[in-house]
């Protein structure tokens, strides 16, 4: 009885242990302030603060989301979700310190993008962004409860 009660604890031991895993697999991948990584396949930009902004490397960048608040003043500290559509799963999650987030889409393509701030109160705001042939669209995801 003793080994079987053991058996069973380390199954339940495993079974949390997993459970943690997925769990901390959903939660956002940190992107440094003008830092590139690459996320559910799409390289991505985290910038938007100081002359660093003005780094020609983020042109290379087709979608360039912006957050802002009612009066358009910068906000930064963002949790931005990625979906290939509204109702899709995620592609990835991701924080940024900055108040732009650079994608880097194939020309054409279509995205969801979610946006929440992490430091105030307010409801998630979302867009459609859609990359460009040439050049790079700006997308501003707008937050009016924004204090």
């Amino acid at each position: 009885m003793r080994s079987l009660s053991f058996v069973h604890s380390l199954a339940l031991a495993a079974g949390l242990a997993s459970l943690a895993g997925a769990a901390a697999a959903d939660a956002p991948t940190r992107v440094p302030l003008d830092a590139e990584t690459t996320l559910g396949g799409i390289d991505v930009a985290c910038t938007g603060i100081g002359q660093t902004k003005n780094d020609p490397k983020w042109l290379e960048y087709p979608v360039r989301v912006e957050f802002a608040d009612a009066q358009r003043a910068y906000l930064a500290g963002e949790v931005v979700t990625v979906s290939k559509t509204k109702d899709s799963d995620p592609l990835f999650s991701l924080t940024c310190e900055g108040p732009w987030v650079l994608l880097k889409l194939a020309p054409g393509s279509t995205y969801q993008v979610e946006a929440k701030l992490t430091e105030r109160d307010t409801a998630p705001r979302s867009a459609v962004v859609k990359a460009p042939a040439h050049g790079q669209a700006r997308f501003v995801i707008t937050f009016p409860d924004a204090h």
